[in-house]
């Protein structure tokens, strides 16, 4: 089954707590947070508004840029897959982060989710002004290096790959979000 048909991309409401909780227990099984700094702790409520809040550019907390979180539903309304959305870079993001971040459901992968969670990014940062997109990826990601050069991604020029502390290494794309003159 290939996800050929458009995905809602929106932001996570009220009614989506519970398939986004369970994707977040989910994708910790890969060592990525599906809903970005939430905490059982945190009432849901709670989390929505921060999130929205950060895409407006209010409340946002030092060290931290205007950022938007957005989930993909296939058309019978299951989520398959979120993408994070940094209107600007600060130096740690600029380094390791990019403008986009994204993760696909483990049963939704390779169908074509992150194309259009990343396309539908790169839109919002065009919109938002940004006239190239950074998007960096474990070394090790074939998929997501894939989704990125199909969304036009080129490896940055100057510094392609960074070495962590840690031994991992991430690769740095570029993606234009409008068209050369």
């Amino acid at each position: 089954m290939s996800y050929r048909e458009t995905l809602e991309i929106r932001e996570l409401t009220s009614a989506d707590e519970q398939q986004a909780i369970d994707a977040h227990q989910t994708m910790l099984a890969d060592d990525f947070e599906f809903l970005p700094t939430w905490t059982q702790h945190e009432a849901w409520e709670d989390y929505i508004y921060r999130m929205n809040a950060g895409r407006r550019g209010e409340h946002i907390p030092p060290g931290w840029v205007r950022s938007a979180l957005f989930a993909a539903f296939d058309q019978g309304g299951e989520l398959v897959g979120r993408v994070s959305v940094r209107y600007e870079l600060n130096d740690s993001l600029l380094q390791y982060g990019g403008h986009i971040g994204y993760g696909v459901l483990p049963e939704f992968r390779r169908r074509g989710v992150a194309v259009q969670l990343c396309q539908f990014a790169l839109r919002q940062v065009r919109d938002a002004g940004v006239k190239q997109a950074l998007l960096t990826c474990d070394s090790t990601n074939v998929g997501s290096q894939t989704t990125i050069k199909k969304c036009g991604g080129v490896l940055d020029a100057e510094f392609p790959v960074l070495e962590s502390s840690d031994g991992t290494s991430s690769l740095r794309f570029w993606i234009p979000t409008v068209a050369k003159d």
